[in-house]
């Protein structure tokens, strides 16, 4: 499992503050997508589909706007700095294999099963 990470004042930064409510939802739940999903901070266009569905059509606009999101193309949006506050798929993949390894080593060492 992947957890996204919000810092404390993130409610209060001047480009989230001013969303409306639906894309403030937008917003947080892109990040969320993009921690269950380990995308990296990208939404694709499905994936962007799906949650307007919850959020009205027009609440994309408003994170491309306070340059919240950025188009990398006609499919693809990127969450700004994603990266910076959330651990890539490469590191979310290696910690869950090395803690993969270690249950297993443990399990053999106390004889138990799955």
């Amino acid at each position: 499992m992947a957890y996204a990470k919000f810092d404390d004042g993130f409610g209060s930064h001047p480009k989230v503050r001013n969303l409306s409510p639906w894309a403030f939802q937008l917003h947080v739940c892109g990040i969320l997508h993009c921690a269950r999903w380990l995308t990296d901070g990208r939404v694709t266009a499905d994936a962007l589909q799906d949650l307007m569905r919850k959020y009205r059509p027009s609440a994309p606009d408003e994170p491309l706007a306070a340059a919240l999101w950025r188009e990398l193309g006609p499919d693809v949006y990127e969450i700004h700095d994603y990266l910076q506050w959330n651990d890539s798929r490469a590191k979310v993949e290696s910690r869950r294999a090395k803690n993969a390894e270690r249950l297993a080593k443990w399990r053999a060492e106390h004889g138990k099963d799955d």
